[in-house]
């Protein structure tokens, strides 16, 4: 299955409007927003495809380690994954607990690719 690119604009601004949620809620410098906004592009576009550890803090406070995939999306609410109309919150197929989630966009950490 070949990987849809979305244009350069239309990910600038996702990542922009991110960056500028992170600042807001967390007080983060602009650098580290802006990482945590690419990282999270990065994943989103993986999970598409395929399995990921996610890592990032529950609404309470509390560390959350998940494994996660968008895979079964489009079967399941019958449309396409579009990253770029994550508001605030990232749904995600969480396969250990075989349920639907989220996370705040904020609340990310960090990720890696499961095989």
């Amino acid at each position: 299955m070949k990987r849809k690119k979305r244009p350069a604009s239309q990910s600038e601004a996702m990542r922009l409007k991110w960056k500028r949620r992170i600042v807001f809620e967390k007080g983060y410098i602009e650098s580290c927003a802006e990482w945590m906004a690419e990282r999270l592009e990065a994943l989103l576009d993986h999970m598409q495809y395929g399995h990921a550890a996610v890592a990032y803090r529950k609404q309470n406070g509390s560390f959350q380690l998940a494994k996660a995939t968008l895979i079964y999306y489009e079967a399941e609410f019958h449309r396409e994954y579009d990253p770029t109309e994550v508001e605030g919150a990232v749904v995600y197929w969480n396969v250990d607990e075989q349920r639907w989630t989220t996370f705040q966009v904020e609340n990310f950490m960090e990720w890696r690719p499961i095989v």
